[in-house]
């Protein structure tokens, strides 16, 4: 029993808080007003207090200040001021935040002509609306004329800025019970795991509550960037410090050099990046995951076996090793291997290696580089094959535009292997104006060649189109084979 009501309570205290309606949401708060305590800390240097039975001469006046140290910044709401005789004809209130000031008028008396004093009680009450709320610290009274000081009342709430409904008023100097993920003695500030927004005032239209930094459970402090803020509109400027469990980047977001994203584990996962990469691999960024990458070839996520291209050697820093290749630029994928009878010499494949020599380059029709996505029949003797072309080395009759293309294929050049295509894969494309039934369609046939692409062909290529361009096909551009029967 005594558990039940101790959570019923906690749970009464938990709807209830002013700084957040019933369905959870944050919202301007204020802490109530109370009696404040202040002490003396400077007196007028004359006394001017009247002793019973005396009463001053006609020329005895006390031109002097009074200052009352609050002990902390609280917003004030009324300050009541108690004389000993009728009170100065002339009084001057003012606040400020320090014991020097500067000093804020708060509401000033001028002289009452004709009369000896004003009265014995004086109150001022801080007008309504928030523009007009009145913070202060330390309070100033001056007054001139015969007067002697009673007794000063204030009243008022710490200053909170709209994040607390609870304060000791009493602490020196006085704090806040924050809220809205807020801290400080006034809640002036955001706590260092909720800092993706900046740190504003609440209002009653809105509360303004400081928001948590994207970390990925990884971080347990952040610090605001304004820039950031600024160019993501006004979304998020945290900045995660101190990333744990070998993460990096602002929001924890990839591992750190030497070690691999497990992709089996969330982002949020302690166990998201994995041990070190082995002796002959290092670590660097892809994008927003770190994997390994050797120094030779290898390959997986582990770097545990070698990579397409590359052998197992026994060199402990090299242990994957490129398989040797003719000095040729090309090389040819194997010809078509049908049991058709129909196919037997039908592809126009004479050697299992291609060297693009100036002479070959000048016979193609074109030389694309291209990117095969998608294969579709366009009638009983064609096949239509969606391309895109990524670079051009070597123009048609025609000219092939970049981009998106339709390439023509014959349906038999496919069937008996001449040409075997990948969709998703990279083509290095030469083309035949030979058999072609369309001058202004793009055909791959049997007397062209796709070469899936390798990067390092691009330089000898670009060289080719630069003798091209020289004139170094003049008397070069022989037939291409024979038409097909």
């Amino acid at each position: 029993m005594p558990v039940t009501f101790a959570l019923l309570f906690l749970l009464s205290r938990a709807t209830s808080d002013p700084c957040y309606d019933p369905g959870g949401r944050p919202r301007f708060c204020l802490p109530p007003v109370t009696q404040l305590t202040g002490g003396i800390a400077a007196s007028c240097p004359q006394s001017c207090t009247l002793s019973p039975g005396t009463s001053p001469g006609p020329g005895a006046t006390c031109n002097g200040s009074l200052t009352l140290d609050l002990d902390g910044p609280f917003l004030l709401t009324s300050v009541s001021l108690r004389f000993c005789t009728p009170g100065p004809p002339a009084l001057v209130l003012s606040a400020a935040w320090a014991a020097g000031g500067p000093w804020r008028p708060l509401w000033r008396r001028p002289a009452w002509p004709g009369a000896l004093g004003g009265p014995e009680r004086v109150i001022f009450r801080s007008p309504p609306g928030p523009k007009a709320r009145v913070v202060a610290s330390h309070l100033r009274v001056e007054f001139g004329g015969r007067a002697g000081l009673a007794a000063a009342g204030v009243r008022g709430r710490c200053q909170c800025h709209g994040h607390a409904a609870r304060c000791a008023a009493r602490a020196r100097p006085p704090r806040c019970r924050c809220r809205h993920h807020t801290t400080g003695p006034g809640c002036e500030s955001c706590r260092p795991s909720h800092r993706d927004w900046p740190w504003r005032p609440a209002t009653p239209r809105h509360p303004h509550p400081c928001l948590p930094c994207s970390c990925n459970q990884h971080a347990r402090r952040c610090r605001f960037n304004s820039e950031l803020f600024r160019l993501s509109g006004g979304r998020s400027g945290g900045v995660c410090e101190r990333c744990r469990h070998h993460t990096a980047g602002r929001h924890c977001h990839y591992c750190q050099p030497g070690f691999w994203r497990d992709p089996s584990q969330p982002i949020t996962s302690r166990k998201a990046c994995r041990g070190e990469c082995g002796q002959a691999q290092r670590a660097r960024m892809q994008g927003l995951d770190s994997w390994c990458h050797p120094i030779g070839a290898t390959g997986g996520l582990t770097c545990s076996r070698c990579g397409p291209g590359y052998q197992q050697s026994r060199s402990p820093r090299m242990p994957c090793q490129r398989i040797p290749e003719a000095t040729t630029i090309f090389a040819i994928t194997p010809g078509a291997s049908s049991s058709d009878p129909q196919c037997q010499n039908y592809c126009n494949i004479s050697d299992t290696r291609v060297h693009m020599s100036l002479q070959r380059y000048c016979q193609q029709d074109y030389v694309l580089h291209a990117q095969v996505l998608a294969l579709e029949t366009a009638g009983p003797a064609w096949r239509r094959l969606a391309v895109r072309v990524l670079a051009v080395y070597k123009q048609r009759a025609r000219p092939v535009q970049r981009g998106g293309q339709d390439v023509w294929v014959p349906g038999a050049d496919l069937a008996c292997g001449c040409l075997r295509l990948q969709p998703g894969t990279d083509y290095l494309l030469l083309g035949s104006a030979a058999g072609n039934p369309d001058p202004e369609r793009l055909v791959l046939d049997r007397y062209g060649l796709a070469l899936p692409w390798r990067p390092r062909w691009a330089r000898p290529l670009r060289r080719r189109q630069q003798e091209e361009r020289a004139g170094g096909c003049r008397g070069l551009e022989t037939p291409s084979p024979n038409p097909r029967p």
